[in-house]
């Protein structure tokens, strides 16, 4: 915990020791004598003046006295309504932030991690706990043993390789970025092979130092305490999972699952968490949330030099947001936070959830159409709505994922969607009528490089592409490009990687030419400033390797992956994250927000599905 050193005993701790020294040494039973001695020149100064001073000084030296330490054991919630465990949370003094043990919590993390994180690799992530004194660690026993360290007297977290620690297999990419690995041996058939010309650079030492923002770690010698909502921040939030926290019991909640990403209708496990009464929040709930906020951003979002603000606090202050970002009032905060979010960052990925349920039900309401939307919020919805009506327009039915014109495929997606879950191309081959993108592409490879086939060009439409998952835009990458890649910074870390994957689009177990015929058709991609993210990532990639030709207009940008975030009282919302997705040239890593400029300009969405006319333009193209 923070000590401090009062103003006043520090001038008179300066006073004594301005005092001449005197060449006569006294005995140290008479040091309160020479003391005396020292100040009698000062006028107006009593022995009983002296006797206080001297107390004072004494008092310096005095160990502090630690806050008490209370616990109650709460319900914790682990992602699903029946899956549930009772465990103690922690409370500093007169405190009501919840703390939790960093054992306990290293303990549920790993459980969290190989239960729920489904990244495709069932990982086997396991840390262990150790504590000497004032520093506690958890360290990982699979692989290398990075630690992560807490040091309870400078309240700091270090991490020797804070990607190595997070990702969540030690024989992986340095950044856990890509989800995607070998196949784990020569019998078991994979979609995808990382390969040769992989490479990675290891980050600097991360040092999280919670103690300047006001954050207290504590050791009573056999445990070590920290604010859940910092933990769930710092290694929770980048395997989409959040912690929600309403004073009476503890969710773990995968993100997505707390309310439906439509509707906003809550889910079984959103209405426990928000079956709270509304009201306002302690004076130290507020403090501490305002102080996590800034540690979270400044830490976290990867975006904050390019958005020209020094750190979190400093970008509160210059749009008036905080006093209000530490009210009582959830009602005040959350109004503060979502004016941040929507229009100070206002870059897409950066994006609101849910008011937290201690606020006012008509709060999202009142902020919608009081606050409003960011420019770039609002230009991207306006251009969606543009691109849905000429869409439909064209095929009021609804666009096909796969379509021949003349000697032209087009293949359409608007999200990069995963396989579902419990679904093996290897068994059953994907038709016309499979809706997830891996599913599509490996049908329209099949048609496309069926016997006699009139297919030259090959049309990639990401004009309605707002993104998705970063292995499905891999393997899309991989069946346009042969070798795909990906390459991705880490703004906390400094650490940097480029994955190179082949991809199975001929399902025969290999990887090799039978898998590259787009690459003898002429290929071409079409974007708009809808493509975004990893729909903007695509067309990046195609720009730079020369092979896939872009028409239509600028893609939308999105660099960072989406990071999502809670507030200690349940706010939930979402940040670019530390994860910056990036093209190389010339080995230099360049960000992908200011989107890709096409090759052959379409100025109206209309021209985007006269399929008819495109299909002429493109063999017009030389």
């Amino acid at each position: 915990m923070n000590k401090k050193i009062s103003l006043l005993l520090t001038f008179i701790l300066l006073v004594i020791l301005s005092l001449p020294v005197f060449a006569e040494a006294k005995p140290e039973e008479d040091g309160k004598e020479e003391s005396l001695n020292a100040l009698s020149g000062l006028e107006d100064i009593s022995e009983e003046d002296v006797n206080s001073f001297l107390n004072a000084l004494g008092s310096l030296f005095e160990e502090e006295t630690p806050a008490s330490i209370t616990s109650k054991e709460m319900k914790f919630y682990l992602c699903k309504v029946e899956d549930t465990r009772s465990l103690p949370v922690y409370f500093i003094g007169e405190s009501d932030v919840p703390y939790v043990s960093l054992e306990d919590w290293g303990e549920v993390y790993t459980y969290l991690l190989r239960t729920y994180v489904d990244r495709g690799s069932h990982p086997e992530y396991e840390v262990t706990f150790s504590i000497d004194g004032e520093k506690a660690a958890l360290t990982r026993k699979d692989g290398d043993p990075y630690p992560m360290t807490v040091d309870c007297a400078a309240d700091t977290i270090t991490f020797y390789d804070f990607d190595a620690f997070v990702r969540l297999e030690a024989d992986r990419m340095l950044i856990d970025i890509l989800e995607t690995d070998d196949a784990h041996s020569e019998d078991e058939k994979s979609l995808f092979r990382r390969t040769a010309g992989s490479y990675q650079r290891y980050g600097d030492e991360v040092v999280l130092d919670a103690g300047a923002y006001g954050i207290d770690f504590v050791s009573d010698g056999k445990a070590c305490y920290m604010p859940l909502q910092t933990l769930s921040d710092v290694l929770l939030a980048s395997k989409y999972v959040n912690v929600f926290y309403n004073g009476k019991e503890v969710f773990y909640v995968k993100y997505g699952d707390l309310h439906n990403p439509l509707t906003k209708e809550l889910t079984p496990i959103g209405e426990l968490f928000s079956s709270v009464e509304k009201g306002k929040i302690s004076e130290a709930m507020a403090k501490f949330n305002y102080a996590e906020l800034c540690l979270a951003f400044d830490t976290l979002y990867g975006l904050r030099e390019v958005h020209g603000f020094r750190n979190f606090d400093d970008l509160a202050k210059r749009v008036g947001a905080r006093e209000a970002l530490m009210s009582t009032d959830p009602n005040v905060a959350d109004t503060a936070l979502y004016t941040i979010v929507k229009l100070h960052l206002d870059d897409l990925h950066s994006d609101w959830q849910r008011f937290s349920p201690f606020s006012d039900d008509g709060l999202q309401q009142y902020a919608e159409e009081n606050i409003g939307l960011g420019r770039s919020d609002l230009s991207f919805q306006q251009q969606m709505v543009r691109f849905y009506r000429a869409r439909m327009k064209a095929f009021p039915d609804g666009v096909p994922g796969y379509q021949e014109i003349g000697n032209t495929a087009y293949i359409t997606f608007d999200s990069f969607a995963p396989i579902p879950d419990g679904v093996n191309y290897y068994e059953t081959a994907p038709t016309a009528e499979n809706t997830d993108t891996i599913g599509l592409l490996i049908y329209a490879y099949s048609q496309i490089m069926r016997e006699n086939s009139p297919i030259e060009n090959v049309v990639l439409d990401l004009s309605f592409n707002s993104g998705g998952d970063s292995d499905t835009a891999v393997f899309t990458l991989g069946a346009f490009l042969g070798d795909a890649y990906a390459s991705v910074t880490n703004t906390l870390s400094g650490a940097l990687a480029t994955g190179v994957y082949n991809v199975d689009l001929n399902l025969d177990g290999k990887f090799d030419e039978n898998d590259w015929g787009l690459r003898n058709k002429k290929r071409f991609c079409l974007i708009s400033s809808n493509s975004f993210s990893c729909g903007n990532l695509v067309p990046n990639i195609f720009k730079n390797s020369h092979q896939v030709t872009l028409i239509g207009q600028t893609s939308g940008g999105g660099s960072c992956m989406v990071l999502p975030m809670t507030t200690v009282y349940g706010t939930f919302f979402q940040i670019s994250g530390y994860s910056r997705l990036a093209f190389t040239k010339n080995g230099s890593f360049y960000d992908i927000d200011r989107g890709a400029e096409p090759d052959f300009p379409i100025a109206f969405p209309e021209s985007y599905y006269d399929r008819e006319a495109l299909t002429e333009t493109i063999n017009n193209i030389r």
